[in-house]
């Protein structure tokens, strides 16, 4: 696995904890993470790079602490501020990949449409309640757009509304890193969807293909215009 692998990675929650995790343990140069939210009591369930000590803090700043913990040769730095069409390009300069776990369907869509103009891979995940997915979309793969089409305009729950089962946001958090591990050491899984079903027991992986009416990968969607990413179902 190369040393020279920056990475970007937009939240640091539920999703972002593993993820973190593992990347302070891997061989990559550079971990930028983007993150607005402190430390509340009632992520400490399933948000496991914090502890009771940490409550009230940005998370960026405990984060940071727990990678240079795990890999003091890291280099680290973190932004405090969301993923956004004005901040997007930049934020993703110099990076070789980005890495999406927010909870909400404006930023998941913005990371796909700036990963792909930007020409870097993308590794996204969701999940609410019991179930959840976790996908990997290259410049030439499959985009989020052709799995997802566009958000939702009929108001969708997020976990911060409905919930979610702590090992969920585990397993998919681990399922990211099982995705970026291959990336960094030469493997393509560019269109990989896999999806988790907890009470089931059930974890499928599918491998979509391109629509041939993407706007995104048929060259409609040039920039990031803000009104493309504020719905009324996005809280």
């Amino acid at each position: 696995m190369s040393s020279r692998h920056r990475v970007l990675v937009v939240g640091a929650g539920g999703l972002g904890s593993p993820v973190l995790r593992l990347l302070a343990e891997s061989a990559v140069e550079h971990v930028t993470v983007v993150d607005d939210d402190v430390v509340e009591e009632s992520n400490l369930h399933r948000q496991t790079l914090y502890t009771e000590e940490d409550l009230g803090r940005p998370k960026i700043e405990c984060a940071k602490e727990r990678l240079l913990d795990a890999s003091p040769k890291l280099s680290v730095s973190v932004v405090e501020g969301r993923f956004v069409p004005s901040t997007a390009t930049k934020l993703l300069d110099g990076h070789t990949l980005v890495v999406e776990g927010a909870d909400n369907l404006a930023t998941k869509f913005l990371v796909a449409d700036a990963a792909h103009l930007a020409q870097i891979p993308a590794v996204q995940a969701g999940a609410v309640r019991w179930n959840g997915w976790a996908w990997c979309a290259l410049p030439d793969s499959a985009c989020l757009r052709c799995l997802f089409e566009d958000i939702p305009q009929d108001r969708v729950e997020t976990c911060a509304e409905a919930g979610v089962v702590g090992p969920v946001v585990g397993v998919l958090g681990g399922l990211q890193a099982a995705l970026i591990f291959r990336l960094l050491a030469g493997e393509r899984p560019g269109g990989e969807l896999w999806h988790y079903h907890a009470l089931e027991g059930v974890l499928r992986q599918t491998r979509v293909r391109r629509r041939s009416d993407c706007p995104l990968c048929t060259g409609e969607i040039q920039d990031l215009r803000m009104e493309r990413y504020t719905t009324p179902c996005v809280a």
